[in-house]
């Protein structure tokens, strides 16, 4: 029986092009600009780091969307064999998403010419605002691969918590760059984190309609960024944090 909530037929494909737009809308412009600056000489090539990971997230997010067609399709010969890939890509992300931190925390010293109490707390609110990222995307990306065979309703769901939780970085463009999003007065890292529960929801609601309440993965996987996100609220620009993020880079 096909979605009755979707034209395309599955709520997987649906929230797996959200994710692709969402990123689109947020990079566009600003890949434009940077583009034209560095074909101006206005700015230097970036980092090949920037390119590994910017090349590895568009891949992700497509290989989603081709996934959950495929699915969809029955085709699960190709999606197993397709599935092998996003074991490349789900390392590769993380890494350079961490990569792209340090190269712009040195280049964010070497600007500041001092360990300014400024310099600090931007990019101690910088790696806690990726933390989501980096502690849930590789949980839950293993919880998925885990449970694939026996378990693919709790697969498919981990999966799309898995991108949701790298949705963070485009939608802090849609706010602070573009002002697509607004941030109703909430501090950067709440307004990033309202974002990305948004991005799930249709896949919640979807749940609650069809099943009656949300599957057991949702529920475990929703509870446990609600324990993150409310962690990440008070520990925002606290003294302790940014005295450990000076001693993690030894700054």
């Amino acid at each position: 029986m096909k979605n009755p909530l979707s034209p395309f037929g599955s709520i997987y494909i649906v929230t797996a092009l959200i994710f692709l737009i969402t990123s689109i809308t947020a990079f566009t412009p600003t890949s434009i600009n940077l583009i034209s600056k560095i074909e101006s000489d206005q700015l230097p090539m970036p980092p090949l780091i920037l390119h590994i990971h910017a090349a590895s997230m568009s891949l992700w997010l497509l290989l989603i969307c081709i996934q959950s067609m495929l699915i969809n399709s029955k085709k699960y010969a190709l999606h197993k064999k397709l599935g092998i890939a996003s074991i490349v890509l789900a390392t590769t992300i993380p890494i350079s998403m961490f990569g792209i931190d340090i190269t712009n925390i040195n280049g964010g010293l070497e600007l500041s010419n001092s360990n300014t109490q400024e310099f600090l707390i931007n990019y101690s609110g910088l790696l806690l605002i990726h933390g989501v990222s980096y502690l849930f995307f590789p949980l839950f990306y293993v919880w998925a691969i885990v449970s694939r065979r026996k378990d693919s309703e709790t697969h498919k769901r981990m999966m799309m918590l898995a991108t949701a939780v790298l949705m963070i970085p485009g939608i802090g463009r849609l706010i602070m760059f573009s002002k697509v999003l607004p941030d109703f007065g909430l501090i950067p890292i709440d307004a990033r984190h309202l974002y990305m529960l948004v991005l799930i929801t249709p896949a919640i609601i979807y749940d609650v309609y069809t099943r009656g309440m949300p599957h057991r993965a949702y529920l475990i996987g929703l509870g446990l960024l609600a324990t993150w996100i409310v962690s990440a609220h008070f520990i925002w620009e606290t003294i302790w944090w940014i005295e450990f993020v000076r001693k993690l880079f030894v700054l």
